[in-house]
């Protein structure tokens, strides 16, 4: 189920359900079309013995011929029921009224359990191994439905956080489920001094990355999170199990102070599906903040806590919104932080000359690199980010936490930062150039570099007629630039954020929406 979920997570509900519908189709049929082969044909009752079928057509095999009977029914019933999911999507968009009548999400979530509860069921019937495989799957499958239904109840409609936190473990299983790093130890109870807190549930995977905890730590080191009634909870999302794994689980979990789940069998598998599709977690890691009732006041709070760190307390929302509003707010600021580049905030006060440049090609690299040396100019800070895995993060931390709080795409601020991020991915390469915080290039790095290898021919008109480095510079780009004929930007991989239409800042018109993926081979 994890495997197949992870397949169909870019596809709509509605989609996933036809797609592993599809598939189990291709399968059945495949095998009831070689089952009803004329002996004469030698072919096809080849492929018949290789894909198991002699186990099916036995004249003996009576219990095997009445289980069949039933698996057929089952696939109706199945078929039957996404049809009608199919119809009430349709229905739906004609009265949006509808769309809140029924839990699309756990009807699908329903019909792939049974996709894969007949699936399971055929291949154990065309086998010769054991008759009883798959006997009982039928009833396992309820209950893992039963208990996606009870989670997605309890997270929908909460009654207190304590509750949803057992929801997510197995607390049943041990009375002492948390253990926490600060006291090295596990604590009874511990669950319930949750009750009347706000929790900050940590939800990652063990590639948690040292800059996220290290801000978290700073946070929860803070008597001000300790005294508005503050806890965090790390909630690990782990598929595997093995010795290796579970040394570098204990490793992580001693450099929290805060409570983890002592042992990575107290996860509630149900809840780690919920958790994927209700709260998006993918690879990178997120921060779900619960008030004392349950309810989620920030989804994930992770990209407001990368980018203000302590200043984002308490987390929600309406804060975050708060803070993007702020009079003076610049982007580069916020990208060009000393964490990442020591020193740079320096650089800005005394309003040196910035060059930001990132490219995937290490020529392109060289030629920015070779051209700058040329400038003899000690008022220049030149910085290559290709690889700067903090630079990306904070990046897209930066559209993240615009995206949640329903930002507007064309805000000037939200389109510098939109620039960026594609010129690097539709031209391979951006430049940045910025007098201290003041920019005044941000663009593909194909035009800014044409400019840098021709300083020779240019840099005559430096400090001529009050025309300063940058001025002259813009006006070099200026007559090199030519306007893309398209306008466009890319938005990375932000699953429940991604808005579904956007208007074009340029043309009077709604821009195309393209699904795209790359890979960058380990860039950022």
């Amino acid at each position: 189920m994890v495997s197949l979920f992870h397949q169909l997570s870019s596809f709509s509900w509605v989609n996933k359900a036809l797609i592993a519908l599809s598939s189990l189709a291709v399968f059945y049929g495949d095998f009831w079309r070689l089952a009803r082969v004329e002996p004469s044909d030698k072919l096809a009752e080849s492929m018949a013995i290789l894909k198991g079928l002699p186990a099916i057509t036995k004249p003996s095999d009576l219990q095997k011929i009445s289980v069949f009977g039933v698996l057929n029914e089952m696939i109706k019933t199945t078929l039957n029921m996404t049809q009608c999911i199919v119809d009430f999507e349709h229905e739906s968009k004609d009265f949006p009224q509808l769309s809140t009548m029924i839990d699309v999400a756990s009807s699908v979530y329903q019909i792939i359990i049974s996709i894969r509860a007949c699936s399971i069921q055929f291949t154990s019937l065309i086998s010769i191994v054991d008759d009883n495989k798959g006997k009982d799957l039928y009833a396992f499958a309820r209950k893992e439905i039963k208990e996606y239904q009870r989670l997605l109840q309890i997270i929908d409609a909460p009654t207190g956080n304590v509750e949803l936190i057992k929801a997510l473990l197995y607390t049943k299983d041990d009375p002492q489920p948390l253990f926490i790093g600060s006291k090295k130890a596990r604590v009874h109870d511990k669950v319930e001094s949750l009750r009347r807190k706000n929790v900050l549930l940590l939800i990652s995977d063990l590639k948690l990355t040292s800059h996220d905890l290290s801000i978290l730590i700073k946070i929860y080191e803070e008597c001000k999170f300790h005294e508005e009634g503050y806890e965090i909870v790390w909630v690990p999302i782990i598929e595997q199990e093995c010795e290796d794994v579970i040394k570098r689980f204990q490793s992580l979990q001693l450099q929290m102070p805060w409570c983890s789940v002592h042992s990575l069998k107290l996860i509630n598998r149900v809840a780690i599906r919920i958790i994927k599709e209700k709260w998006h977690f993918k690879q990178d890691a997120i921060v779900t903040v619960l008030d004392p009732r349950g309810r989620v006041s920030n989804q994930n709070a992770m990209s407001m806590i990368r980018i203000w760190g302590r200043d984002a307390f308490p987390f929600t929302g309406a804060v975050a919104a708060d803070i993007w509003k702020r009079p003076g707010i610049n982007w580069f600021e916020l990208l060009a932080t000393d964490f990442i580049f020591p020193g740079i905030q320096e650089a800005i006060k005394a309003e040196k000359y910035i060059f930001l440049y990132g490219a995937e090609e290490p020529k392109t690299i060289q030629v920015i690199e070779d051209s700058l040396k040329k400038i003899d100019d000690k008022a220049i800070v030149a910085l290559n980010v290709t690889k700067s895995q903090f630079f990306w993060n904070r990046l897209k931390s930066c559209m993240l936490s615009k995206l949640q709080i329903g930002g507007d795409l064309h805000e000037p601020i939200m389109q510098d930062i939109l620039r960026l991020y594609t010129c690097f991915k539709k031209d391979g390469g951006f430049t940045v150039l910025t007098k201290g915080s003041r920019v005044v290039i941000n663009d593909s790095h194909m035009y800014v570099t044409m400019v840098l290898v021709q300083y020779e021919t240019w840099k005559k008109h430096v400090n001529v007629n009050g025309k300063t480095f940058d001025m002259v510079f813009k006006e070099q780009f200026d007559l090199l630039y030519v306007p893309p004929r398209c306008h466009h930007f890319y938005i990375p991989n932000m699953v429940g954020y991604i808005p579904e239409d956007v208007k074009c800042p340029i043309f009077p018109g709604m821009m195309n929406n393209i699904v795209k993926f790359e890979c960058c081979h380990g860039a950022h």
